[in-house]
C-alpha cells in the first residue's frame, strides 16, 4: 500500500466521517476487510480507505473512474470499477464494508434510492457493515411545505445536496434490504440514537446486513 500517497488530514476525515467508534467494534480488523465506496467520484477517499483496509474498491460512472484513474499515487489496494447501469459490478456478498458521502443524495427519486441501498446490501457480506451519508430533511418542511414533510422525500437538481429524505426514509429502505440499523446520528452526535439528533443537512446510517 502506496502509505505516503495519504495525507494526515484525509486520513482524519475519513476516519472521522466512516470508521467511528461504532464502525471499529463492527469491523475490529478492517485491516483484513474489503471496503466499497459507493460514487467515489476522483477517488480523494480511497486514498485514506486503503490506508485502513485490506482491499478497496471504487464504484463511479465511466467518466468519473477515468478522473481517479489519472490521480497520481494510486494504492496497490485499490480498484476502480465503472458502472454503467442500476445494478453494482461486484459479487454478491463479497465486501465487508460499504460507505458513501454523497453517492445516495443524488438521485431524483425514493425508489432509486432504495434501490440503491438494496444493491449495497446485495454486494454485502452477512454481518458487514454499511455507513451510508445521506441529506436529510429536517422538520423545517413541515412548516413551510407540508407535502415535502408528508412524501418524506426532496429533491432539487441544482441544491449543494440535491436529494433530501426523512430518517424514517432511510430507516424503511434499511428495513427492505434487511439492513439492521445500530444508529442514525449526527456529527454533533456520532454513534447515538437517531432521537438525539438535533439540526443539521447532513446524516449517516450505520447498519449490519443480517446474517
Amino acid at each position: 500500500m502506496n502509505q505516503n500517497a495519504v495525507g494526515k488530514n484525509d486520513l482524519w476525515d475519513f476516519s472521522l466521517r466512516f470508521v467511528t467508534p461504532m464502525v471499529r467494534r463492527l469491523l475490529p480488523e478492517p485491516g483484513d476487510a474489503v471496503a466499497l465506496e459507493l460514487g467515489c467520484g476522483e477517488g480523494r477517499r480511497l486514498g485514506a480507505a486503503a490506508h485502513l483496509f485490506g482491499r478497496v474498491i471504487g464504484v463511479d460512472s465511466p467518466e468519473m473512474i477515468d478522473l481517479a484513474l489519472s490521480r497520481p499515487g494510486r494504492a496497490e489496494n485499490i480498484e476502480l470499477v465503472a458502472r454503467e447501469g442500476l445494478r453494482l459490478p461486484v459479487e454478491s456478498s463479497s465486501v465487508d464494508f460499504v460507505f458513501t458521502f454523497d453517492g445516495l443524495t443524488h438521485f431524483e427519486s425514493r425508489d432509486r434510492f432504495n434501490a440503491e441501498v438494496l444493491e449495497a446490501a446485495r454486494v454485502l457480506k452477512p454481518g458487514g457493515t454499511v455507513m451510508f451519508w445521506y441529506g436529510r430533511i429536517t422538520r423545517l418542511p413541515f412548516v413551510i411545505n407540508p407535502v415535502t414533510w408528508l412524501r418524506g422525500i426532496s429533491y432539487s437538481r441544482d441544491a449543494a445536496i440535491p436529494l433530501k429524505v426523512q430518517q424514517s426514509a432511510m430507516r424503511w429502505a434499511l428495513r427492505k434490504a434487511r439492513l439492521r440499523h445500530r444508529g442514525l446520528s449526527t456529527p454533533l452526535h456520532p454513534d447515538t440514537s437517531w432521537r438525539l439528533f438535533r439540526g443539521g443537512d447532513h446524516s449517516y446510517a450505520t447498519a449490519v446486513k443480517q446474517r
